[in-house]
Parts: C-alpha cells; structure tokens; sequence
C-alpha cells in the first residue's frame, strides 16, 4: 500500500517549477536558430527597412530636400538621413554674397575654405543629419550584393537617395541570413519600396 500511494502522489512544485524553468530555458536558445530557419529575421528586418525608405521618400517630398537610407555592410546596420540642401540667395550686390558666405558658414561649419564650401553647396547635399538611431539587422542576417542605381558596388556604407520631385534611386536591397533572402525593391519614379522574397536578377 505504502508503494502505490508514493507512486500516485504526483509532482512536487518544486519539481513542477524546474520542468517550466529548463523549458523556457531551451526555448529561449532555440529562439535565434528557429528564425534563421524559418526566415523570420531576414523577413522582419526587410520589411522594417521598406518601411523606413518609403518613410524617407515622404520626407524628402514634404521637406523639399534630398533624404537617403545608409547601409552599412560591414556593420550590418541601417539609418536615415535628411541633408541639408537649403538654397542661398546669389547676386551682384556686397550684401547678397555676405548673405551666401553667411549662409555657406552655417552648413559647412567645420569647412574654413571659402571656395571649398561652395563646391559643397554645389553637390546639394551638405550636411546630413541621421534621423533616429542606427538599427542592426537582427540574428545572423546581413546584406548581401547591392545593386544602386549610379552608384558603385563595393565595401562599407552604401547610399540609396530620395529626391524632393518624388523621385528615387533605383535600388535592389538583399537582405540575406543563410539560404533565407529577402530583397527590398526601390522603384525609382516612385519611391515605392516594397519586399519580393528571393533573390531578385538585376540585368546592367
């Protein structure tokens, strides 16, 4: 008798507390492992970063001024920025050119060459200011080979612009963690950014 009532007296709370502990253990490490697997991290981060361009497009239409998307390759890291593409009044008189240079000195504080700072001016970005903090892909995920539209492939930070006309670069965007990939399409006359799954074939 004694035998049988130590067989059906079950589990303690303590023993009942360390069976949920050691689950809740192992799924937390097998978390990671199951969205590379299923694609989840590639597909979560693709999706923040079509977002994040068709955000910027907006921006750039309501701030009339050129914005763009860094890609960080080696980092594996994304941000945001607006830069600053003010236009400066130009004329004969000593005032209009105390104007400019007064004007040059605010955007290109850092820059003491006058001349220098008018060949800034002239490639109308100036200086970019980052819009929100920078964001690190998610698990193992990373980007793979880029395809900018005018820009050339290589290392470290990469750039896709958004124009104040409602214009964008032309950009192919995979974002890559194992055989998982997920390519964020910028089209260019309409900044539309949006998410094919798969690798996606760029013709030059």
């Amino acid at each position: 008798m004694a035998t049988a009532r130590n067989i059906e007296r079950g589990f303690t709370l303590i023993e009942l507390v360390i069976v949920v502990a050691v689950i809740g253990l192992l799924a937390l490490l097998a978390a990671p492992a199951l969205g590379t697997i299923t694609g989840a991290n590639v597909r979560e981060a693709a999706g923040q970063l079509a977002g994040g361009m068709r955000y910027l497009f907006d921006t750039a239409a309501l701030r009339n001024t050129k914005c763009r998307m860094a890609l960080d390759r080696e980092k594996r890291t994304w941000w945001a920025q607006c830069c600053d593409s003010a236009t400066v009044a130009v004329g004969d008189d000593a005032k209009a050119a105390e104007r400019e240079e007064e004007e040059l000195a605010r955007r290109f504080p850092d820059e003491k060459d006058e001349q220098v700072r008018k060949l800034l001016a002239k490639t109308a970005l100036g200086s970019c200011t980052d819009l929100g903090d920078k964001r690190e892909l998610p698990g193992h995920a990373a980007f793979g080979k880029l395809k900018i539209e005018g820009a050339s492939d290589g290392e470290g930070v990469a750039y896709v612009y958004f124009f104040p006309g409602g214009q964008a670069q032309r950009a192919f965007v995979p974002v890559v963690e194992g055989s998982n990939v997920f390519t964020v399409v910028v089209e260019p006359f309409t900044g539309r950014a949006r998410v094919v799954p798969g690798a996606v074939e760029v013709k030059d």
